[in-house]
């Protein structure tokens, strides 16, 4: 199994061969030889399954049955063996210099959850919504990809909801929140975040549904949890 990895890197992959081995590259340019990057193909049908064999054995591959990306990331965590945990979309990458400097800020604050950076936002479409386009050069709460955590803090807040096809991250993010989290934001971009005619969030219902959805979740833990 060799040497624990300090660092975990979990990128779902569903019929991203264009774009995943840009974004694994960004990566591992940026980890140390000992750490490791989780990438779990969600059973795709195009060439991606070729491309992430020409990456092996720098890349952990997992197969995952066409879940969705929330039970795709599931499956990340539970084989994950880092005491500090990233995710990543295929289709988006780390800028350089990211790790080093959000790493540094955990280092440097041992009472600390989770570091972000800055949001860069790439459009490669015309068709660009005005939501992503505000969250360029901001540090983007409820983005978490461009975080890194604790591990900590990933196992207090458990899985991610694998009912939720859209939002999941949103909702994850305000289970963080409830789980006590603290932050340190960093004077550093650390996610180029890719609007493309491929995105998932393209077939994605509207956000005021969404974050309906994701209300209900949050009253219906904090009725299990005994509050009014």
């Amino acid at each position: 199994m060799g040497a624990k990895p300090t660092t975990s890197v979990i990128i779902p992959v569903f019929n991203g061969a264009m774009l995943v081995g840009e974004a694994i590259g960004s990566v591992l340019a940026q980890l140390d030889p000992a750490d490791e990057v989780i990438v779990v193909d969600d059973a795709s049908t195009d060439e991606t399954p070729r491309t992430l064999a020409a990456l092996t054995p720098r890349i952990t591959v997992l197969q995952g049955r066409g879940d969705g990306p929330s039970a795709a990331r599931n499956l990340g965590l539970a084989a994950a063996r880092g005491d500090f945990i990233a995710f990543l979309d295929h289709d988006d990458l780390w800028p350089p210099g990211r790790h080093h400097a959000l790493l540094a800020a955990l280092e440097a604050n041992p009472d600390a959850d989770a570091a972000v950076g800055r949001v860069r936002i790439r459009v490669d479409s015309s068709d660009c919504p005005a939501f992503y386009r505000r969250l360029e050069g901001h540090h983007g709460p409820g983005m978490l990809w461009n975080c890194l955590y604790r591990r900590r803090l990933i196992e207090a807040v458990g899985p991610f909801d694998v009912t939720m096809r859209f939002g999941e991250d949103n909702d994850y993010y305000q289970r963080q929140i409830e789980a006590g989290m603290t932050v340190v934001h960093c004077d550093v971009d650390s996610l180029i975040y890719r609007r493309h005619g491929g995105n998932a969030t393209n077939a994605a219902p509207q956000r005021a549904a969404t974050l309906l959805q994701m209300l209900a979740r949050k009253v219906a833990r904090e009725r299990a949890r005994g509050r009014p």
